[in-house]
């Protein structure tokens, strides 16, 4: 699945360590008014995430969803995602 993603974001994590973060999908939700984003981490595509994306003039930051009912969304858009994927290939 990597080699199809040329999405490749350098980000510095909290604890000052480098990441590269695999961007396959970044959606706008009208219903809960945030953008999300779906991401896999330092190429291990096993394992898709999901975070709130804040977006700033020149900075950007993922925040953890801690809301359920934006879990079980985000939880179905990682799946359509992962689907995607799979029918590509």
């Amino acid at each position: 699945m990597e080699g199809e993603f040329n999405n490749k974001l350098e980000m510095t994590l909290e604890d000052g360590t480098k990441a590269t973060v695999g961007v396959l999908d970044i959606i706008d939700s009208n219903v809960y008014g945030k953008t999300f984003v779906i991401y896999y981490v330092n190429g291990d595509t096993e394992h898709i995430f999901g975070s709130i994306l804040n977006e700033g003039d020149t900075k950007f930051s993922f925040e953890a969803i801690t809301n359920k009912d934006e879990i079980d969304y985000i939880n179905a858009e990682i799946d359509r995602v992962i689907q995607e994927v799979n029918n590509e290939e």
